[in-house]
């Protein structure tokens, strides 16, 4: 008779010895490997470095030897990829025989509303490595205990802990003694409280996202040809989703649903949204069971900030351009950088900023600033954001002005003393250059003091980008200060705006619009009788019928410029004037005039001392002479003007001058100088860029190889 877990042997008969045996499933050997991981992702593209990376920290023949416990951490944005990314690491080091003892995986849904706890998570393992509920012990801490003896007795084990928010779910899960064990973890959060080595990864490359959503619309239709079809489309909606795998495999499910609609339909679709972050949705679950959707993962994010730290993530949101400086962020914030600087690490940390090594700048993932301006639009948070804002385009005015002070080599006009000297100016220019460009397109409001400060730093921009010679930001940036100066119903500033809006056209060869731009701006301070104005704009009026070769009206506008300035006292606008004159007059063919009228500004500006603006005269006085035939006083202007090039910086002046120099030097016979000075012209236009000169440049050297004596061309 038997009860519970005992015989009874009581009044039994026995023909023979008797042996009793007690067996527990505890004592039954434990399997020698096991497999718990989910599959590999189906579609995997653009991540052989961090595979490659990732491998070589798993790999059991290397690093801290066969006997260590390596413990591995990705960090990245939500929907970045890292469990993607760590199955594929982990199938790939299975594949090699790297983990004889098995492989287990648990997600701790650390981003759920409620996360899976490490004393959960133990019972599960317990489970995959064969221990059965009966006999697992009574309390967390044996069962830990329990889990690393379990471990200990194994051959090398990969553990991939998945989706972790704090290092309390990860710690009593590590393994105890040796074995060769790796973990392999995987959170939007650095675990830099704990003994791992961090790896960091962000969104795709432009090629691989093109290749993750071709291979996932082929995967589902082998003929789906819309990637090869409309390339330049599935760029652009690969842009829209900052190459972002989680948004990438979103539209890929779309354009699943709409098998037979164009990918440039879903992209006017995304651009239209007024909330691209919440449109990211598709129906359905990914491979692993999680919702196809955008906006959730970024919320949660989001509502684990404390108070000030989302403060700061929606105001540094606000930053116009793809980085952000210390100083700029400072401003948005209205925190001194010992207060701020902390919590952009913590920013950092969270994955909501990526840190620009060694520069004091951080970035922010395009989606993300969208989803941050979008929290800040919130009625209880507009008014900081918009505070925010007109703090930034205060500062940017500010340090603009003292930067352009700088690099126009007049520091002690400058209202900041912000710079060690001019190379120290253009550097933050560099720096800020894009967030700079951006800011000045912030005209969408009835602010009329955000208004004002978006014209003024637009028009302190315009020396700085043509000293770049940028001319297509610079229309960007004088068009955008167009706009806003109308709507601030500024006549001034709207007068300089086309004045500058007219010198990027000008210069981007759509001289005709130019002319139209010019003149609206002559009009403008005619109105406002500010004869400064009008002789400056005579002069830039003046450049632009030159190149049209409408030279008679040339020479009128530039004689315009010059007797008002004359008339006004200000000797060396009225030189600079006077050079254009000069210059247009030799190309009418009036070329004692234009000696004559070069001469005199030349004397002007050496009276004045101004060197920097010596440099062009000189430069026209050479044509002209070798155009008199007085070739000996060209080759001495012509060598001036190089030695002025040089020393202010003007490559582009002194690649011309070399030109210049070269045809001298041919009608003087002096075919070896020649060929030297073109051949230095045509490497410093290739050196800037400019390909047209270049090519002209060549034909001047053959045109020396193939017959010395033939003239070369201007």
């Amino acid at each position: 008779m038997s009860g519970g877990d005992y015989f009874d042997f009581r009044g039994s008969t026995f023909h023979g010895p008797v042996t009793g045996k007690v067996e527990s499933p505890r004592a039954a050997p434990s399997p020698t490997a096991l497999s718990a991981l989910p599959a590999a992702p189906a579609v995997f593209r653009g991540r052989e470095d961090e595979v490659a990376e990732l491998l070589g920290a798993l790999d059991p023949r290397v690093g801290e030897g066969s006997e260590s416990v390596v413990i591995s951490a990705v960090a990245g944005l939500g929907g970045v990829g890292k469990t993607a990314l760590a199955l594929a690491v982990a199938h790939a080091a299975r594949e090699r025989g790297w983990f004889p003892g098995g492989a287990l995986f648990v997600d701790l849904r650390g981003y759920d509303e409620v996360a899976v706890t490490a004393d959960q998570a133990v019972l599960a393992l317990l489970r995959a490595l064969g221990v059965g509920d009966a006999d697992l012990p009574p309390t967390a801490e044996e069962q830990y205990a329990y889990y690393r003896a379990e471990l200990s007795a194994r051959e090398p084990v990969l553990i991939l802990l998945d989706n972790a928010s704090d290092p309390t779910q990860i710690a009593p899960l590590l393994p105890g003694e040796g074995g060769g064990h790796r973990v392999l973890v995987t959170s939007r959060e650095v675990q830099d409280s704990l003994p791992v080595r961090q790896f960091s990864v962000t969104g795709l490359a432009p090629d691989a996202s093109l290749d993750l959503v071709d291979g996932s619309l082929r995967r589902y239709d082998p003929d789906d040809r819309r990637v090869a079809e409309e390339p330049d489309a599935v760029r652009q909606l690969a842009d829209l989703c900052g190459h972002l795998p989680l948004a990438l495999l979103i539209v890929s499910a779309l354009l699943r649903r709409r098998r037979h609609r164009p990918v440039s339909t879903l992209v006017g679709e995304l651009r239209a949204a007024s909330d691209r972050v919440r449109a990211l949705r598709a129906r359905g679950v990914d491979q692993y069971g999680k919702e196809l959707s955008l906006r959730p993962v970024f919320d949660v994010t989001y509502e684990r900030l404390e108070p000030e730290l989302a403060r700061v993530f929606r105001l540094v949101g606000q930053a116009p351009g793809d980085s952000i400086g210390i100083g700029p962020a400072a401003n948005l914030t209205g925190l001194v950088p010992q207060q701020l600087e902390p919590l952009l690490d913590e920013l950092t940390a969270v994955s909501l900023l990526t840190a620009v090594s060694g520069d004091r700048r951080w970035q922010m993932h395009d989606l993300v600033r969208l989803y941050a301006r979008i929290v800040a639009d919130d009625p209880g948070v507009r008014d900081e954001a918009t505070e925010g804002r007109k703090r930034l385009l205060g500062y940017y005015s500010q340090v603009s002005l003292s930067a352009k002070a700088y690099v126009g080599r007049r520091p002690d006009e400058a209202p900041l003393a912000l710079f060690d000297d001019r190379e120290h100016a253009l550097q933050w220019l560099d720096d800020e250059r894009t967030g700079l460009l951006a800011a000045t397109q912030w005209t969408d409001t009835d602010d009329q003091e955000q208004l004002q400060a978006v014209m003024w730093l637009a028009l302190t921009l315009d020396s700085y980008l043509k000293h770049l010679r940028a001319f297509d930001d610079l229309g960007i940036a004088a068009a955008a200060a167009c706009q806003a100066a109308r709507r601030a119903r500024h006549a001034t500033g709207e007068a300089m705006a086309q004045g500058s809006l007219g010198t990027a056209l000008h210069f981007l060869n759509r001289l005709t619009e130019a002319v139209l731009a010019h003149r609206r701006a002559l009009d403008l301070y005619t109105q406002l009788g500010q004869p400064d104005g009008q002789a400056m704009t005579w002069n830039n009026l003046g450049l632009t019928l030159e190149a049209l070769q409408r030279h008679s009206n040339a020479i009128d506008a530039y004689t315009q410029s010059m007797c008002i300035y004359t008339e006004l006292g200000m000797r060396h606008q009225a030189a600079v004037a006077s050079q254009n004159l000069g210059r247009v007059l030799a190309r009418a063919g009036r070329l004692e005039e234009s000696h004559d009228v070069l001469q005199e500004a030349l004397v002007t500006f050496v009276e004045l001392g101004a060197k920097d603006a010596e440099t062009s005269v000189q430069s026209s006085l050479g044509v002209t002479l070798r155009k008199l035939g007085r070739l000996e006083e060209s080759v001495t202007a012509l060598t001036r003007c190089l030695g002025l090039c040089a020393e202010f910086g003007d490559w582009y002046g002194r690649a011309g001058v070399w030109s210049d120099l070269g045809l001298t030097w041919v009608e003087l016979g002096l075919h070896s100088e020649a060929l030297a000075a073109f051949t230095r012209a045509r490497d410093w236009w290739v050196f800037l860029d400019r390909p047209e000169a270049a090519a002209l440049a060549e034909r001047n050297i053959a045109g020396l190889h193939e017959a010395p004596q033939r003239t070369a061309q201007p």
